[in-house]
């Protein structure tokens, strides 16, 4: 009993093994596939390319063949059914095909097409690194840094016209920043264009309240623009150690322009406080007091500037107010 069940084993192993290899080879057949791959533009045989042929059934095996020197294949032995063929050869793009066969049937020569893969597209040059710079902690690119040089040098020349074209180029990214308003605001003063130097020191100013130089330079704008009130409020908001002998005569002449002696005396008096070996504060307080028809209240002024800087075109005008006292 025990040999007869070995027997039927053996022959059981047997038929495993015989279906097995039916299966992997289960593409085998008594069919026939010939071509050629060429060049698609050249019509040319393509040497040793690459043909896999894969069934489209069952395990879907298949051979893999290489064309000979002249482009030219053929393979024996195949099945019916669908078939895939995958034709790769170098400096070609890869060629898919598809063919269905008949049990027997013999198809003319395929001819396989292949296009030339593409040239290699160059790398595109990596643009060059754009330096930046930071400006109050932005970082900027080194053309709008070299524009706010440009700038700065042009305004120190007094080329105002120009050095408003360098900063206008950095302005849009540096709006915020207050050295730069406070430069372009004093080269559109220096271009005279007041009003638009105005809106930018004041911008300047209410940013930064503690800026007593754009204060001073505020006020004086207010006063040559006429806007007095708003020039004489500045100026007495300041602590008197900032303001200089130019800011306070300003201020007066500004006021006598608009015909107030009154409030111009004033300021020509600090002036005078603030420096009194200078004869200009005596000059326009006498000058102010004859405008405010006190023509004796002028004289001391007036002889002052005369005994202060006798030579001066002032102490001219001086002694001729003096004669006209009496």
């Amino acid at each position: 009993m025990k040999k007869a069940l070995s027997t039927f084993a053996a022959a059981l192993f047997a038929v495993l093994i015989a279906a097995t290899a039916f299966a992997a080879e289960d593409w085998r057949g008594d069919n026939r596939l010939a071509g050629s791959v060429v060049d698609k533009n050249t019509g040319k045989g393509i040497a040793g390319a690459k043909l896999k042929l894969r069934s489209t059934k069952g395990s879907q095996g298949g051979p893999d063949i290489t064309a000979d020197s002249n482009g030219k294949w053929a393979i024996l032995g195949i099945g019916a059914g669908g078939w895939n063929i995958d034709v790769e050869a170098p400096g070609y793009e890869l060629r898919k095909v598809s063919v269905g066969l008949n049990e027997g049937q013999r198809l003319p020569p395929m001819k396989i097409e292949m296009e030339p893969a593409a040239a290699p597209q160059p790398a595109a040059a990596a643009e060059p690194a754009h330096e930046e710079v930071k400006i109050g902690g932005v970082a900027v690119s080194k053309d709008i840094a070299d524009a706010i040089e440009n700038g700065n040098k042009l305004l120190n020349d007094q080329k105002y016209k120009e050095a408003i074209e360098q900063y206008e180029k950095a302005y849009p990214t540096l709006s915020s920043n207050l050295s730069l308003k406070f430069a372009l605001a004093r080269a559109y003063y220096g271009a005279g264009q007041l009003k638009k130097a105005i809106v930018l020191l004041d911008e300047a100013y209410k940013a930064d309240p503690t800026n007593t130089q754009a204060a001073v330079l505020l006020a004086n704008m207010y006063l040559e623009d006429g806007q007095l009130d708003k020039g004489k409020q500045l100026i007495d908001s300041l602590p008197p150690t900032v303001l200089n002998l130019d800011t306070l005569l300003n201020t007066g002449i500004a006021l006598m322009n608009k015909k107030q002696p009154g409030p111009a005396i004033e300021y020509f008096s600090k002036a005078i406080t603030l420096d009194a070996t200078r004869f200009e504060g005596y000059y326009y307080r006498g000058l102010a007091q004859i405008q405010a028809g006190k023509p004796k209240l002028a004289k001391s002024d007036l002889e002052k500037v005369v005994d202060i800087a006798p030579s001066s075109n002032e102490a001219k005008d001086a002694r001729e107010y003096l004669k006209s006292i009496k």
